[in-house]
């Protein structure tokens, strides 16, 4: 081997043998803890450069010591000139060195035992040497799995812990359920500084992702008993299998995630001969893939803020019934608009609490929401209201709209205080979901936001961003995400006979064969080569008929398509106008149209979208799942949809798309639009397209 090969590939550190590889697509999440939670630290390159990270570091009780060649502490910090100096290996090493001895450090540091690092540089400001020096370091963590937190990333922050974070870590990050696995630094520093609305188990800044990337944090905070729900911040997945194999694990752990993806927007829409090309691009693949797995996907980060304080509370949302108080009408009006686009209900007061609120507050108005203001001493109408509501047990949501805001006046402020601490009580004693909204988007006193956080109240900013929240917390299950078995294949080799067939579409006989034969129920038809075998097929399958040519796409806009030929002569015109041959097919009553298809994605694979179909397919938004659907997964589409009334035949159609995009890799789309619903729960497909690929596509993930 020649001394430029040897510099290549670093040396094995003495007393250590490098372990197998692990598959490209498996989770990772050995070392992951020690990142997170060490117990002893060393910062390699610590200075008076970067006296914010010395500081964070020697935040709790840990061990942590400096590596500095010369200096003997940095701002408190003890150093010793190497690692070799230490006497133990410390879980953690924090490698914030330039490009130039970086690898280095990396070395010393598995000489001396150490499996877990953060590198928070090797960005831009590495200059040239950066990329270089980012690839030495992957080939060396590889060979020893190290895990690696960046580089060029913010680092990882936990509360009252030593933290690897390059940021002011405030007084207001506490402890709590909340886990942030975010790609971007400034997005993970924002929770950092939310204040204390909530409490985090960790927040980590990917960065660059050396070789544990977001699906291994997932799985990480999956796994973490101090963790409810997880917060996940995407640019980019860079393994699809690994990450829908996280989103898998955090279902099974029963822990939702809400994730905001940048960079969604479309570029350009796919040319494409089937609907499900032109209508199902990058982006919806990736949301599809999301909703598959029970991941909430969030706009913007005010909204994932909000929807993340949801689910940490300990006594999650369930069912729609609220029981409101509010300060004034206005508001009342304004929650009662909200909760009715979310589906968010307020029933009546059941009666023995409407008599008992007359017996001791006669001026109190007696709907739902109450409005206690000015009508006795707040203090005690807002609780004597809140306790009343709690009573009942007619609601699954107890709510109070009252205006939190750290500018109101010091008799607000008492009287906002018993209302925080009245919904506490009531949700102790009942067990039931509790929240404020307010109008304010300024914090609540700080005091009242521990206290809330402390005794399970939600605080929520804006009336309608809060019911949205609850709302999507309401209904989010994981039992829906679950494993389960896939219907057996019902194929019959046809990936086998579409082998010899050309790139391209098949006819709407041949597509609908294929399907039919997997099990979609098809309106009655026959191929007819002339007018004369077009009039008899005609009079086999009975007037009225439909003839249309057998071509593969769009029919219906370049008429193609003739409806409602009642006689002979019609049927021979018709042919005769299409030339060629032609398909005859029985006319179908008139019925709601419903589209159901598959595009192969690139990158996440088989994407089925379901949705109103007919001649305005393409100017509307289907719902769109990753398969392999299962009889559960295919129920929720059907649902999601408002179709429930064509639960049997759709269900039947949405499988046999499945178990054909599953049984012949070289089927790229599928279309089948339109399938007429009957009123009576029949429903039959009138129109079918299968696009067929060059080459099979590769083993996709199965789910």
């Amino acid at each position: 081997m020649s001394s430029a090969q040897s510099a290549a590939r670093p040396a094995t550190p003495p007393g250590t043998q490098p372990p197998t590889d692990t598959p490209h697509d498996a989770l990772r999440t050995s070392g992951l803890r020690a990142i997170l939670a060490p117990r002893s630290v060393a910062l390699v390159g610590a200075s008076r450069r970067n006296l914010q990270l010395v500081a964070n570091i020697r935040r709790g009780s840990t061990e942590a010591v400096g590596i500095h060649p010369s200096n003997s502490a940095v701002a408190g910090l003890p150093c010793v000139p190497s690692l070799s100096a230490l006497p133990a290996p410390p879980d953690l090493a924090v490698l914030a060195v330039g490009p130039a001895t970086i690898a280095a450090s990396m070395r010393d540091a598995l000489a001396l035992g150490v499996r877990s690092f953060v590198v928070p540089g090797l960005g831009v400001e590495s200059g040239a040497d950066g990329p270089a020096a980012v690839r030495e370091l992957h080939r060396i963590a590889e060979d020893f799995s190290a895990a690696v937190l960046g580089p060029n990333c913010m680092g990882s922050a936990s509360p009252d812990a030593p933290s690897a974070w390059l940021g002011t870590i405030p007084a207001s990050f506490l402890p709590g359920p909340v886990a942030i696995v975010s790609q971007s630094g400034s997005i993970a520093d924002a929770f950092l500084a939310l204040g204390p609305r909530y409490g985090f188990s960790g927040v980590v800044s990917c960065g660059a992702e050396l070789n544990r990337d977001a699906a291994d944090w997932v799985a990480h905070f999956a796994a973490d008993p101090a963790t409810r729900v997880i917060g996940l911040f995407l640019e980019t997945v860079r393994r699809p299998h690994a990450f829908r194999q996280a989103l898998r694990v955090a279902a099974e752990a029963g822990k939702p995630v809400v994730c905001l993806k940048i960079g969604r927007s479309e570029q350009a829409r796919r040319a494409a001969l089937a609907h499900t090309g032109a209508i199902v691009g990058s982006h919806a693949a990736f949301s599809a893939v999301l909703r598959s797995h029970g991941v909430l996907q969030v706009d913007d980060l005010p909204e994932m803020i909000e929807l993340l304080g949801v689910f940490s509370t300990a006594r999650r949302p369930t069912g729609s019934r609220i029981g409101a108080v509010t300060e004034s009408g206005a508001e009342a009006a304004l929650l009662g608009d909200h909760a009715e686009r979310n589906g968010l209900t307020f029933p009546a007061l059941p009666e023995p609490i409407q008599r008992r609120l007359r017996a001791d507050h006669p001026l109190l108005p007696k709907h739902n929401p109450l409005d206690p203001w000015a009508i006795a001493e707040p203090v005690a109408a807002f609780s004597a209201a809140i306790q009343a509501l709690a009573d009942a047990g007619a609601y699954d949501l107890l709510i109070a709209q009252v205006d939190l805001s750290r500018h109101r006046g010091e008799s607000e402020q008492t009287w906002c205080g018993a209302v925080v601490r009245a919904l506490a009580d009531a949700g102790r004693r009942t067990n039931t979901f509790t929240a404020v909204t307010t109008v304010h988007h300024t914090d609540p006193p700080e005091a009242l936001a521990h206290y809330a956080a402390e005794h399970d109240v939600c605080l929520l900013k804006g009336i309608g961003s809060g019911l949205t929240a609850i709302a999507r917390a309401a209904t989010w299950s994981a039992e829906a995400v679950l494993p389960q078995a896939v219907p057996p294949l019902r194929t019959a080799d046809i990936a086998g006979q579409l082998a010899g067939l050309p790139a391209g579409p098949l006819s709407e006989f041949d597509s609908s064969a294929l399907l039919e034969r997997t099990g979609v129920a098809f309106a009655r038809r026959i191929l007819a080569e002339s007018p004369d075998d077009a009039v008899e097929a005609a009079r086999t399958l009975g007037f009225p008929v439909v003839v249309k040519t057998d071509g593969p796409a769009h029919k219906a806009r370049t008429g193609g398509v003739m409806l409602n030929l009642n006689g002979p002569e019609a049927v021979s015109d018709a042919a005769t106008r299409l030339a060629g041959r032609v398909l005859v097919a029985e006319q179908v009553a008139p019925g709601v149209e419903v589209f159901c298809g598959m595009v192969r994605d690139p990158v996440w694979g088989p994407v089925y979208a379901l949705g109103r179909g007919g001649t305005h397919v393409e100017s509307t938004t289907p719902l769109t799942f990753v398969g392999p659907l299962t009889p559960d997964l295919v129920r929720i589409m059907i649902s999601r949809a408002g179709l429930e009334t064509w639960q049997s035949p759709l269900a039947e159609a949405l499988l046999a798309v499945d178990a054909l995009a599953r049984g012949a890799p070289r089927i790229g789309e599928i279309d089948i639009n339109p399938v007429v619903c009957a009123p009576d729960g029949a429903a039959r497909a009138v129109d079918a397209l299968i696009v067929l690929t060059a080459d099979a596509s590769p083993d996709e993930d199965s789910g």
